[in-house]
């Protein structure tokens, strides 16, 4: 959480002050790389929601008060009666398909067991023995591979130490991305051939089976890609207004840039 303390200059939207504290609160719901970065958002959340608020009072949606006390329900009314997208046809949704088919593709499916030996990845000396003590344990169970569920009980540091390693089932997602990207290439029966470092530590990676993903058909996902697409030209259309209304608003303190995401969420 950014501390409230932080130093922020004001914003002006047309009569409406927007004080340092206010910006420097709303920060903490802003998450980014960068403090200067987390106050921008910040503050373009405020200007935004100023400006919408703004508008839905002169429109006559709600008086001043109402858009203070329900400011969420006002903003959603305002968007509804001033925002209106057409449903993507047929045509589109299939082209869109055709563009995007690996994006409706399942997952693979990897029944996994491992062996992690822990070191945190700021401490050199115990990421060189915990690779050590991996290195180790493998050249034993590539020896005699029946020693896998044995080690795994008697030296792994996961959970899974007291199944004998076994992970169960295991698709795209649900593990470390280094871990992963050796799992993907891995087929039934097979074992990672180095231990394989993850921000946790170094793993022994055993895949007992495997099954492909699947193409999924477009009747499938015709809804969703329909709703998708109505998503994004909503998306679009609201940025619009939303720029449109401050190039009608005097601002200062504070300068709107294009949107290539939403300003609204």
């Amino acid at each position: 959480m950014m501390s409230a303390k932080t130093i922020t200059p004001g914003i002006q939207v047309n009569d409406v002050h927007i004080s340092a504290e206010e910006i420097n609160n709303e920060v903490q719901y802003h998450p980014a790389d960068s403090l200067p970065e987390a106050k921008y958002q910040a503050m373009q959340a405020l200007v935004v929601r100023e400006l919408l608020l703004q508008k839905a009072v002169s429109c006559g949606i709600c008086t001043k008060g109402q858009a203070v006390k329900d400011s969420d329900e006002v903003i959603e009314r305002l968007l509804k009666q001033k925002i209106t997208v057409p449903e993507p046809d047929a045509e589109t949704c299939r082209r869109y398909y055709e563009a995007n088919k690996a994006r409706f593709y399942t997952s693979p499916l990897f029944q996994v067991s491992h062996i992690l030996y822990l070191a945190p990845p700021e401490n050199e000396q115990e990421r060189k023995k915990a690779r050590r003590k991996a290195a180790a344990a493998l050249k034993r169970i590539q020896k005699d591979p029946n020693l896998f569920p044995q080690i795994a009980k008697e030296e792994s540091d996961c959970s899974s130490s007291g199944e004998g390693g076994r992970l169960g089932q295991i698709s795209k997602g649900q593990t470390l991305p280094a871990f992963e990207a050796v799992l993907l290439k891995m087929r039934a029966g097979e074992m990672s051939d180095e231990p394989v470092a993850t921000e946790v530590g170094y793993h022994i990676i055993q895949v007992h089976e495997y099954a492909e993903g699947r193409q999924l058909p477009y009747d499938a996902v015709s809804d969703w890609i329909a709703d998708f697409l109505k998503n994004q030209s909503w998306q679009r259309a609201v940025s619009q207004y939303i720029q449109i209304l401050a190039g009608e608003a005097k601002i200062s303190g504070f300068r709107l840039k294009a949107a290539d995401t939403p300003l609204v969420q």
